[in-house]
Formats: structure tokens, C-alpha cells, sequence
């Protein structure tokens, strides 16, 4: 056969002009067809139409992340409510995000524009397109922190934790330059929309008398709203809301929470070190684990009630069978949704550590150790302190030995010590949960005669809680090269995300189950924790408490922890929280002397953990 003669470039790149020529008139005659058909919008249609559109793309972000009350049209309550209640729920206070809702700021700027012709400029249009980019950043910035973590925005305390969380993903998640592309189009986009809409709502021309008269008693509500109610404007639930006062109040708590670190900076922790005079008889080894995501919000959905009840009493009557004894309680967590070192330090230190500041300042502070927490109370009594993380993706080695001293860590086993090949799963991505608690266990077994304390959090319950792995037989098999799992999307239906979750926590009580019934030490002691609610399948309604369970084949020990709130089984029918994650040292540590320990004396049960105040004449410098 013979060659095939190729295309010549210049035909090549007159095709190619062609095809570009036909993109670009095909857009052109969409261009034309949109803004003819809003030409022949008469102007006050079109005004109200861009006016409405401003505010619903500012609360449409928040609607979409929260799945579990947000809606496109308000949610209004009707029966058994006055007129005047009902009236507040149209025009003040909606507890569930929508879209009819409203920036007084926008209010208030378009009404001058309608009202005084000489702020009628184009300088005074640049300026509202660019506060408007501001403020939808400022409401996805809130939505985020109060749907994902329920905690209202506070600049300061998200700051090192959006600083450093950015790092993190960039570095470990691979983002693509397209990625990056496409975000920043689709940024340069929005702000060309807002400003095709801010012609319309700041016209050139007279607006009309019904609009200014409509716009004015508009800007008059807002004003008495602001003079009657400005401690409420920064409220997410106000139906019209203030940046203003957003900014004003987030401000104020940024400096408070300040004043604080800077208190936690100057003074002593104090913390009874005394207890090391205590000495244990006989040492168990202790398993603290926190179960990530595992939180109340079970006992709170009545599908998830009932499946949790027909689990937990399933899995009592495995552990009852195997000889072991429970005990357990909701425990308030310092942190909602994220923010699961906050958690596990403030059960470990006995100290409530709600903020990322607050966290790091501890961290500054005892980075070289010092701090009595758990961990150095039992290394006093002869135990060996080890930790296991997971992650595949992880952090330089001077962090681990950093964190390791904070936490006084003997032996840290990564991801790399794992020698995992098989598939992972989740955040991370990680290792089976099954695999990874089972080879630190034999590991730590095989190189420790003496008694342990082994921490760990688990991964394959990290949100989005998918794909998740197969509990198996024998854990060994895992570890056998495999397809990876496909990826998780959020482009899913909230029923299947909120299915994902109750399977996530399925496998983790499941595999427990299983991890502890295979414990060859018969005095072991398990100490189950949820650091903090699910984020997107809960809503601060269902409160900050999270589940905390007492395991061991010791009886008279487990029965201890009733005098403080526990019930016997895995579940809490009554489901209040009676208990808080800072106290849990100071229990943990009075009833294990109580019963493992000799003399009468205990250390005292600080059930919301130590307090850091100042007192006169304390020593400004860390100790």
C-alpha cells in the first residue's frame, strides 16, 4: 500500500478556522437571543427578576450544602401558630436555610441608588459588583462553618485551620491545573453575571415610583430591624441579614478567643500532678480508640434509632457471650463535624480544647512535652505508649516527632510501617480499619512485655463514608494487591449519603466487635469514643454529644463507671449526655487506681476538666 498522503497545514488550519468560526457564531446567536429576550423584559420586571437573582445566588451555596434543612422554598409553620408568629417566620426568623432571603446591605444600597440621583455613578456599580463577590464569599465562608461544623465563623479560630487545611489538600489531593482553571473561570464568570444584573438593579435611568416606593419601605424595615435587633442581624437564621454585623460580631469573637490563648499561653495548666504518687498493683493494657464521625445523632433519627438499637443489641450479646461487660454514656465533645485532635486531646489532657488556636497554643506551649496527660500518667506506672495513624497520605518527619513528644508517643506506627499492597479506602485514602488496628496490635504485642496503652482514631468512618471495605475472616487476607475501590462523588442523592454513613458506622461497631472478641489478653481494657457528630447527615439540633462505651472482661470494674452516668450495654436509651470528654482522664485514672491500684486515697473526678485561670503572681513563662 502506499503512503497516505497527509493533510496539508494550510488546509489543516483552514478547516480548523472553519470549525472556530461556527463555535463562535453558534454563541453569538445565543448572546443575541438572551439579550434580546431581556430587552423585551419591560424594565421593572427585569429589575425585580435581577434583584431576586442577586439574593438567591448569595444563599443558594448555604441550600446546597445543608442537605438536612435546606430547602429552595422557606419551610413555614402554620398550625398552632399565631398570626404574629407566623408572621416572624416570613419576614424575621427561619431556622432551615432557603433562598427567600435577603442582604439588608444590598437593600439599603440599591433603595439610595433608586432614591438620590447624584450616587448614580459608574464608579458606585464597580463597587457594589465587588462588595457583592465579597459577601457571597462571607456567606459560603459561614454556611461551611455552621453546616459542617456548627460553630458560627470566627476568623481567628479558622484561620491556622484554613491556612494549613489548604496546604494539606494541595499537597496530598492532586489537584490538576484544569482543576484550578475551572475555578478560576468559574469565579470570572459569576462576577461578569453580577455585573449584567447590577445594570438592571442600579439603572441609568429613573427606576419608577412603585419600585423607589417598594425599595424605600424595604430599606425602612431593614433600618428598624437594625436599631431593634442588630445582636441578631449576624445570625445565619435572620431572614434579612447583615454582613455588617457578621463582621462586627466575628470580630468580637475573634478577639476573645485571643484574650484566651493568650491566658492558656501565661499560666500553668493545673493539673494534679500528684498522681503519680499513685502506683497501679496490676497493669492492664488499655485500647483507647476513638471511632471517627460516631455520634448521638444515632438516637436522634428515628430510621437510624431503630437500626442502631437492633445492632448494638446484637453485638451486646456477642460480647456477653465472649465473657466481656460494657458500660457507656454520651459524652458532650468540644468540636462538631470536623476537628477530631480537638477531641481525642481534650479526653487525653483533661482539658476542654474547643478552638484550632486553643489546640496550637497547647501544642506550643508543650511541643516538648511536659503536659501530665493520660499518657504520661500511665508511662509513670510502666506502660508503653503506642499510636497508630493510618493515613497514606501524611507529614514531614519533624511533625510526627513533634506531635509524638506533645502526646508522649513511644512508638508511632505510620502507614509506612503498615507494608501495606492492598486496596485503600476513604479519607486518606487508608487501609482497612480491620487491617490496620489487627497488624498494630501484633506488632505491639510482639515488641512490648510490659503493659501498653494503644491510641488510635479510625479511618474508614471519615466522611463521605465510601467506598468502604469488606469485613473479613481473617484480617492477613487484606493485605493483597487489588483493584482500587471508584472514587466517591458528591454528586449523590442525600438519602444514599445518609445510607453511606449508617454503613460506615455499621463496619466500625462490627469490626470492634470483632477486634476486641479477639483479644488474647483477658484483663484488656477498651475505651470506645466518638470524636464529634457526622458532618452533612446532622444538624445542631442534634446536639455535641457522641457515644462513649467501657469494655472489659473485669466486671466490678466496668460496673464502676455507673455511679458517674454509664448504663450497662452498648446503648444509652436515655439519650442525654451525662458526661464530657475533658472529664474522661480524671475518671479513667480515679477508677483504674480504684481497682487496679493500693491505698484508699483517689485523685478527684474533674467531670468538665481542669480550668485555666490566671492568678495573680503566675509565671508568664511556659513550663
Amino acid at each position: 500500500m502506499g503512503k497516505v498522503s497527509p493533510i496539508p497545514k494550510s488546509r489543516a488550519g483552514a478547516e480548523a478556522s472553519v470549525r472556530r468560526r461556527r463555535r463562535l457564531s453558534r454563541r453569538l446567536l445565543f448572546r443575541r437571543l438572551v439579550e434580546g429576550w431581556w430587552r423585551r423584559v419591560p424594565s421593572g420586571l427585569a429589575f425585580w427578576l435581577s434583584f431576586l437573582l442577586l439574593h438567591v445566588f448569595l444563599f443558594l451555596p448555604v441550600v446546597l450544602m445543608d442537605r438536612e434543612d435546606g430547602s429552595i422554598l422557606p419551610a413555614i409553620s402554620i398550625a398552632g401558630q399565631s398570626p404574629s408568629q407566623v408572621w416572624i417566620q416570613l419576614s424575621t426568623w427561619r431556622r432551615g436555610p432557603d433562598l427567600l432571603r435577603f442582604n439588608s446591605e444590598i437593600i439599603l444600597l440599591v433603595a439610595l441608588w433608586a432614591v438620590v440621583k447624584p450616587i448614580r455613578r459608574a464608579t458606585i456599580r464597580i463597587a457594589f459588583v465587588a462588595f457583592y463577590i465579597l459577601f457571597f464569599f462571607y456567606y459560603i465562608y459561614e454556611g461551611s462553618s455552621v453546616t459542617f461544623f456548627s460553630v458560627e465563623p470566627v476568623f481567628y479560630g479558622q484561620l491556622r485551620m484554613a491556612t494549613e487545611g489548604l496546604s494539606f489538600f494541595l499537597q496530598n489531593a492532586r489537584v490538576t491545573s484544569a482543576f484550578v482553571a475551572g475555578i478560576l473561570l468559574l469565579i470570572a464568570g459569576g462576577a461578569v453575571a453580577v455585573a449584567r444584573l447590577s445594570r438592571s438593579v442600579l439603572p441609568e435611568t429613573d427606576p419608577g415610583r412603585l419600585t423607589r416606593a417598594v425599595l424605600v419601605i424595604m430599606a425602612l424595615f431593614v433600618i428598624g430591624q437594625a436599631a431593634a435587633r442588630w445582636a441578631d442581624l449576624n445570625r445565619p437564621e435572620m431572614v434579612f441579614s447583615s454582613v455588617t454585623a457578621k463582621i462586627a460580631r466575628n470580630i468580637g469573637a475573634s478577639q476573645r478567643m485571643h484574650r484566651e490563648v493568650q491566658r492558656l499561653e501565661r499560666v500553668e495548666i493545673p493539673i494534679e500532678k500528684e498522681i503519680i504518687s499513685y502506683e497501679l498493683v496490676r497493669r492492664p493494657p488499655i485500647y483507647l480508640i476513638f471511632i471517627e464521625s460516631y455520634g448521638s445523632v444515632l438516637y436522634k433519627r428515628k430510621d437510624w434509632r431503630a437500626r442502631y438499637k437492633e445492632l448494638t443489641e446484637r453485638l451486646d450479646q456477642e460480647l456477653s457471650a465472649g465473657g466481656w461487660h460494657v458500660a457507656s454514656a454520651l459524652s458532650l465533645a468540644p468540636t462538631w463535624g470536623g476537628g477530631s485532635w480537638m477531641s481525642y486531646t481534650s479526653a487525653l489532657f483533661g482539658l476542654r480544647v474547643s478552638s484550632d488556636p486553643q489546640y496550637y497554643a497547647l501544642l506550643d506551649k508543650y511541643g516538648s512535652g511536659g503536659y501530665p496527660d493520660l499518657g504520661s500518667f500511665l508511662k509513670e506506672q510502666g506502660y508503653r505508649n503506642y499510636r497508630l495513624t493510618a493515613l497514606s497520605i501524611g507529614l514531614p518527619p519533624e511533625h510526627w516527632e513533634r506531635y509524638a513528644t506533645f502526646y508522649g508517643v513511644d512508638r508511632w506506627l505510620l502507614y509506612e510501617d503498615l507494608n501495606f499492597v492492598g486496596p485503600e479506602y476513604g479519607w486518606g485514602p487508608a487501609p482497612p480499619d480491620q487491617f490496620s488496628l489487627n497488624l498494630a496490635r501484633e506488632t505491639i504485642r510482639g515488641e512490648s512485655e510490659g503493659p501498653y496503652l494503644f491510641f488510635t482514631i479510625t479511618q474508614n468512618s471519615h466522611y463521605p463514608w465510601t467506598p468502604l471495605p469488606e469485613l473479613v475472616q481473617s484480617w492477613q487476607t487484606l493485605n493483597l494487591p487489588g483493584p482500587a475501590p471508584p472514587p466517591s462523588s458528591e454528586l449523590i442523592e442525600h438519602s444514599e449519603r445518609r445510607q453511606n454513613y449508617w454503613n460506615a458506622i455499621e463496619y466500625q461497631m462490627e469490626m470492634l466487635t470483632e477486634f476486641i472478641l479477639s483479644e488474647p489478653n483477658e484483663e484488656a481494657i477498651f475505651v470506645l469514643i466518638g470524636d464529634h457528630q457526622p458532618p452533612r447527615v446532622s444538624r445542631r439540633e442534634d446536639g455535641w454529644d457522641t457515644p462513649m462505651h467501657v469494655i472489659a472482661k473485669d466486671d466490678h470494674f466496668v460496673a464502676s463507671f455507673e455511679e458517674y452516668g454509664f448504663t450497662k450495654g452498648l446503648a444509652v436509651w436515655e439519650p442525654e449526655p451525662t458526661f464530657w470528654h475533658e472529664g474522661f482522664r480524671s475518671l479513667f485514672v480515679r477508677l483504674l487506681l480504684a481497682e487496679y491500684g493500693e491505698g484508699e486515697a483517689l485523685p478527684p473526678y474533674l467531670p468538665g476538666g481542669v480550668s485555666v485561670e490566671e492568678r495573680p503572681g503566675a509565671d508568664a513563662a511556659p513550663h
